[in-house]
């Protein structure tokens, strides 16, 4: 339990300067449309994923407004022991569904993740915590093209949300 709270210190230190408040989500979220693999095309160093290559989320409804989240990531390279965190999440703003409260480790860790923005047909998401330090683009794809990328990162900067400190997470297909 200290070893887990210790983490969770280290990656809230980890994040350096952060928005006050994360920018308000752009659009609703469908949230049938937000079910399924999501994977990390960039991310915010932290903590919890040291050493995590290949990163993706599957997000499945456990209820009305709640969902469970298997984070699954490979440790120490794309061919690695892949290292699974079981999540749950609530909607924090039923309706709109962009905000939601995660429980990690039985609800020991509780964060709230905005869905800042997305793509009409949700091939790719812009995620944050709710204070903006820690963001990262999704796809459901395993890669986007470099110039997407690009652009998506742009757009993430044109938010107020920092660009310097994202890295790329490389994936593979399962």
């Amino acid at each position: 339990m200290r070893k887990l709270a210790a983490l969770a210190i280290a990656a809230a230190l980890a994040a350096g300067p952060a928005l006050a408040k994360a920018p308000e989500p752009k659009k609703p979220i469908e949230v049938e449309r937000l079910m399924g693999r999501w994977y990390e095309i960039l991310r915010t160093p932290n903590a919890m994923q040291k050493n995590c290559h290949g990163a993706y989320q599957v997000w499945a409804r456990s209820g009305p407004e709640k969902f469970s989240i298997t984070q699954t990531c490979h440790k120490d390279s794309l061919d690695g022991e892949p290292k699974t965190v079981p999540t749950t999440a609530k909607a924090v703003d039923p309706g709109r569904n962009t905000k939601f409260e995660a429980s990690f480790f039985g609800g020991i860790i509780k964060q709230q993740y905005w869905m800042l923005d997305h793509d009409d047909g949700y091939s790719w998401m812009i995620a944050s915590t709710s204070g903006g330090n820690f963001v990262s683009l999704l796809a459901r794809r395993p890669s986007l093209p470099a110039a997407e990328v690009d652009a998506l990162k742009e757009r993430i900067g044109a938010m107020g949300l920092r660009t310097d400190r994202l890295i790329a997470m490389g994936a593979k297909a399962p």
